[in-house]
């Protein structure tokens, strides 16, 4: 346990560490420290007890296949890293504790990585910077005895404005979104957009409802004409990338480098894979969800091949018990996205070796469905 309360107050520090003991037996060495209980008691209402309900969620989840405590220390080296760049350009040293990261939202090939891989690949990919994003506020918590926090600028050159857009921002990307604000919870304290083209503000009637609220709060559009100024209120010129100069401007010094597109041949529709053989349908009733079990010893590989008609969610649980149904009390295998857009683009296929020995779970959720019937395909297997 790491114990910092430089600028944590009597008040926080007593909710910390009502939190900390209820969260006790899933909290690991590496993330049990103050001000990483604190950001969710920030990103939170209610009580601390539904607070901790929410935490363990999350710690059962780095303790998943995933391993996210050593995630930041191993490289950056997914197929997915080299379409979409590394954004952290360094510390703010105008906001205090500060962190920033620029995304090249306008320039990332987002339909491509969509058409190319699966949402479970997409977010492995994505959860590898956020870690690392992480563990660079704990260090500066950790060296500073005050909270951290992370400067998100998206900017929006060459954006286009068209129906894959809308799609994306409905779908895939919402999808994502709703994983990293349930994970990720107060880390980052301001999305600031720049270069934004003037299509962006319909595009925001049509984005707003679909953040968090706290997310919606902390947008902010700088100006079409004057962000390059404006921004420099937020951050050091060190912290912005080269890109950034021209003619009128010639400050900013970070780098970045671009990122590149998908091979239109190597979406996942022009391959023609094959369903593989073996291959069963599973419907899911509106509001419903389905459990498969599978039992396995530790060693044992556990294979899945999932597409769906329609919306989804899925996670793999563990468990001791076969007669378990309370997947918020079994651990987590495999993190679990609750809703991911259908029909499936790329089916979700994966093996991974079973760390233990028990009852593997896997969940799949029509939950969100009023009318529709989910019908999924899928082939499970135990090795």
């Amino acid at each position: 346990m790491t114990v910092i309360s430089t600028s944590i107050s009597p008040q926080e520090a007593k909710k910390i560490a009502e939190l900390r003991q209820l969260v006790k037996d899933d909290l690991s060495e590496y993330y049990d420290t103050d001000f990483n209980l604190l950001r969710w008691l920030q990103g939170h209402p209610g009580s601390v007890e539904e607070i901790a309900r929410k935490l363990r969620k999350h710690l059962k989840m780095r303790r998943s296949y995933w391993d996210l405590d050593s995630s930041s220390q191993r490289p950056r080296n997914h197929a997915i890293h080299n379409h979409w760049k590394y954004g952290f350009t360094g510390m703010s040293l105008v906001l205090e504790n500060t962190i920033v990261n620029v995304e090249q939202a306008g320039e990332t090939d987002y339909w491509g990585m969509i058409q190319t891989y699966s949402l479970h690949e997409v977010m492995k990919a994505r959860i590898h910077d956020l870690e690392e994003i992480l563990a660079k506020c704990m260090a500066v918590e950790a060296k500073t005895g005050k909270q951290a926090s992370v400067l998100f600028v998206m900017d929006l050159t060459n954006l286009k404005y068209d129906k894959r857009l809308y799609n994306l921002l409905t779908g895939a990307l919402k999808s994502l979104t709703e994983f990293m604000a349930l994970h990720y919870v107060e880390l980052i304290q301001h999305f600031v957009l720049v270069n934004v083209p003037t299509c962006i503000y319909a595009l925001w009637q049509v984005a707003k409802p679909l953040l968090p609220e706290k997310t919606r709060q902390k947008v902010c559009f700088l100006s079409s004409s004057n962000w390059k100024h404006d921004i420099l209120a937020m951050g050091d010129p060190s912290a912005f990338p080269t890109k950034w100069n021209d003619s009128q401007i010639d400050v900013f010094t970070a780098k970045i480098d671009p990122p590149l597109r998908y091979p239109e041949q190597h979406y996942y529709a022009n391959e023609n894979r094959q369903i593989p053989e073996g291959a069963e349908k599973i419907s899911v009733a509106p509001g419903k969800t389905v459990t498969i079990t599978k039992e396995l010893e530790e060693g044992d590989k556990l294979s899945w091949f999932i597409s769906g008609n329609a919306d989804m969610g899925l996670g793999i649980f563990l468990t001791e018990h076969k007669e378990d149904t309370d997947v918020e009390c079994m651990d987590v295998a495999y993190p679990c996205f609750e809703w991911m857009p259908g029909p499936t683009v790329v089916p979700l296929a994966e093996t991974i070796t079973a760390k233990r020995s028990g009852f593997y779970k896997i969940w799949i959720s029509n939950y969100r469905a009023w009318w529709h019937t989910l019908v999924v395909t899928a082939k499970i297997t135990v090795e």
